[in-house]
Order: C-alpha cells, then sequence, then structure tokens
C-alpha cells in the first residue's frame, strides 16, 4: 500500500534569480514566484506542506570542496540543513553520492551565446568582394598575362607598358599594338572575356555588399570558440557557482579541456544577476542553457544576440532530495503529474513572454538603411583622386620624359 504521509513542513533552499525563483510576502504569507517558484508552490498546494525557504550562505549553487564534499544549494540538501534543493539544478554522477534526485522534469540545452555579428565596414568594401586567395589568384594571372603578351601579343613593348596595358583593360581600356595573328588574336579574346567577366561580378558585388553589408563573422561552433579563445580574440564566461568548467575540463575532445584551462585560469564568470546583454558588448561568449536564454535574455529582435550552432551538452533537470528523505516516491508522482500535463513548460513560456513583452515596449522602432551615403562611399572616392594624380602624373611624365627614357616601348 502507497504511503500517503508527507511532512506539514519542508525546508527548501534555492538561490532567489529573477523569472526563475523569487521570495515575497504578501499579507504575512510567503509567496514564490519564477518558474520553480510555481512548481515549489504548485507542489505545496497538492502535498499540502508548508514551506521553509532557505538561501545558500555563499550565495553558489553547486561548488565541489572535494572529497565528495559539495557546498551551495547542493550542500545544504547534502548536511540536512534543507529537505530539497531547487534551481536548474541536474542529475548527474558527481553528486550522486551526496543527494537523491527526483524523476527528470525537464532539461538543459547548454549553448554558449555571443553578440550579434555587427557590418562588415562599407570603407573597406571594395576589398569584400573576392576572398583573399581569389584576389591572389587574381593578381597571379594579371602577372602571368603581362609576361606572356609583351612575349608574344606586344610590339617592342616594355615588361611595364605591357602590364600597363593589361591593368587597363581590367579596368574596360582598350589595348593596342596587337600583334595581327592567329595565335595573338585567339589569345587575346581569351583574356578580354575573362577581364571582362571578372570586372563584372567585382561591381555587381561591390554594389551589392554595401547594399546589403555581410556581418562579422563570430564563432558558430565550440571547436571556433576554442580556437578565437586561445588566439586572444575571444573571452568566454561561464556561469559563478555551476559546474560549467568541470565539465569542459573533463570533457574527451582536446578543444573543449583547453578552452576550459584558460577559462579556469584567467576565473572568467558570469553571475544570472547581471545583465547578459551588457557583458556581450565586447568580444565575449557566455555558456548558458537555452531555458536561461528564454528567461533571462528573451528572443530576438528585441535582444541581438546569437547561439552556437552546436551544444556543450544536454542534461536532465531534477529536484535534490536529502538522503533518506521519506516522501520520495509522492513527491514524483505529483511532480510527474506537473511535467507530463505541461504545467513547467507554460510557466517557462509565461515567464518568457512577460520578459520579452516588456523588452519589447523599450525598443524604439527603426527602418533600415538601404541608402548609400558619402560616408559609405568615402574610400571609392578617395581611390578616384588617387587614380585621377597618378594619371596626371603619367601624362606629365610622357610629356617631360626624353624619348631615350621611353618606359613603355623598346
Amino acid at each position: 500500500m502507497k504511503n500517503l504521509y508527507f511532512p506539514s513542513k519542508v525546508n527548501v533552499a534555492a538561490y532567489e534569480i529573477e523569472s526563475a525563483f523569487t521570495v515575497k510576502k504578501v499579507n504575512d504569507q510567503i509567496v514564490l514566484d519564477g518558474v520553480d517558484g510555481k512548481l515549489i508552490q504548485c507542489l505545496a498546494d497538492k502535498l499540502n506542506f508548508e514551506i521553509e525557504v532557505l538561501l545558500p550562505p555563499d550565495g553558489q549553487i553547486v561548488s565541489s570542496y572535494g572529497n565528495g564534499t559539495f557546498g551551495g544549494i547542493v550542500g545544504m540538501v547534502q548536511r540536512g540543513e534543507a529537505d530539497l534543493g531547487i534551481i536548474g539544478l541536474t542529475i548527474s554522477e558527481r553528486t550522486a553520492g551526496a543527494v537523491d534526485f527526483s524523476i527528470p522534469f525537464s532539461a538543459l540545452e547548454y549553448v554558449f551565446l555571443t553578440k550579434e555579428p555587427k557590418q562588415m565596414p562599407k570603407i573597406s568594401a571594395f576589398t569584400f568582394p573576392f576572398t583573399w586567395n581569389l584576389w591572389i589568384l587574381y593578381a597571379f594571372m594579371v602577372l602571368a598575362a603581362t609576361i606572356l603578351f609583351q612575349r608574344i601579343m606586344f610590339r617592342k613593348a616594355t615588361l611595364l607598358g605591357s602590364f600597363l596595358s593589361v591593368l587597363g583593360s581590367i579596368a574596360s581600356q582598350a589595348m593596342g599594338n596587337v600583334r595581327e595573328t592567329t595565335w595573338s588574336r585567339v589569345l587575346f579574346g581569351l583574356w578580354l572575356t575573362i577581364a571582362v567577366v571578372m570586372a563584372f561580378f567585382y561591381k555587381n558585388s561591390v554594389v551589392s555588399f554595401m547594399t546589403m553589408p555581410g556581418k562579422v563573422p563570430v564563432p558558430r561552433t565550440f571547436v571556433e570558440l576554442s580556437v578565437a579563445v586561445l588566439n586572444g580574440k575571444y573571452k568566454c564566461l561561464t556561469t559563478k557557482g555551476v559546474n560549467d568548467r568541470d565539465i569542459l575540463l573533463e570533457s574527451v575532445n582536446e578543444y573543449m579541456v583547453k578552452l576550459g584551462e584558460i577559462i579556469e585560469k584567467n576565473n572568467w564568470e558570469y553571475s544570472y544577476g547581471e545583465q547578459f546583454a551588457d557583458l556581450l558588448d565586447e568580444p565575449v561568449a557566455i555558456i548558458i542553457s537555452k531555458m536561461g536564454i528564454k528567461l533571462f535574455l528573451g528572443s530576438p529582435p528585441y535582444v541581438s544576440v546569437k547561439e552556437s550552432d552546436d551544444y556543450l551538452g544536454v542534461w536532465h533537470v531534477a529536484i535534490n532530495l536529502r538522503k533518506g528523505f521519506c516522501c520520495r516516491e509522492r513527491l514524483n508522482d505529483v511532480l510527474y503529474g506537473i511535467a507530463s500535463g505541461g504545467l513547467y513548460d507554460k510557466w517557462i513560456n509565461d515567464f518568457a513572454f512577460r520578459d520579452t513583452l516588456r523588452k519589447r515596449l523599450e525598443v524604439k522602432h527603426e527602418d533600415p538603411e538601404s541608402q548609400l551615403t558619402l560616408k559609405d562611399l568615402k574610400m571609392a572616392f578617395f581611390v578616384l583622386f588617387v587614380g585621377h594624380a597618378l594619371a596626371l602624373m603619367a601624362f606629365l611624365a610622357e610629356l617631360l620624359i626624353p624619348k631615350r627614357f621611353d618606359i613603355f616601348y623598346s
């Protein structure tokens, strides 16, 4: 026969976080709010027990002291100071010897966040249509064509003269002094085709980029994040009082271990009480659960963050129970009804909607600008003026330099 007994008073160890667990006094009565607060309150109403909330003196959710002992919420449950522990506690092998677990009622999918990538600067847009590999290949083609044309096509042209003719053909300038042979015509037609096609693609890409700029690349996977952190381009923060670092350090992947080591060395961490959006203003990534993103940050476009494409891991969330707690079976029965009925997911969505709505009211709508401005074209005008200046210098050189110093023809 199932035991229907349940204690009249239960000590609950928790950590106060907005939207997750808060304690308020209303008419001299304790009222719990937040997602996990709603969960404990629902259990108390169903099982008819009084709640005594205990906050961890060290302000930690879980911290390991070694030798199987813990601090924070888990430590309070382990020492018997609290009957239950709540707030994002997961079923883990590390704490299995210290506490018992209820049935899982949710899951935490850990990812990392970065600031929404900024637009690439338009001032250097002329370099973006081609990758560096393609620029190098294009330069090699120009040099090869210069040497080939000087040997085969141009009459009495110097190497510099051949180079200027080839370069001019890319900018739609005519090429003169070509030998009229079948082979030179084929070579000439082939090169003009390449010059026209490449110039066409380049011009269209430049205009497209300047009206709709691309994004500055940011790390999208933990491999990329590890490389960026090791190169000093990024910082990575883990949650204070949670074992994220230990998960990284105990990983079988070398890049994860290296990431954990540099985080441990620099003691990079954050607390749930901080404004995450402010932390991400610098080149910073933070490791957080997707549920935490939903509750504490909201969703785009009201927050400009980018989730990673892969996961650090997925862990089941459960209530931590004191060893020997009398009524685990009854607690699990009620908890199963709450989880399977979708109540916990509903509470998450309710609080996420409330906070997102608040952020939405604070955001001012701005129409995106798709027009080119003088500032955007500053570099283009600068290059144009430099080109005109060089052309004027070349013209003056042709007038003033004697024929015996002709640099175009031998």
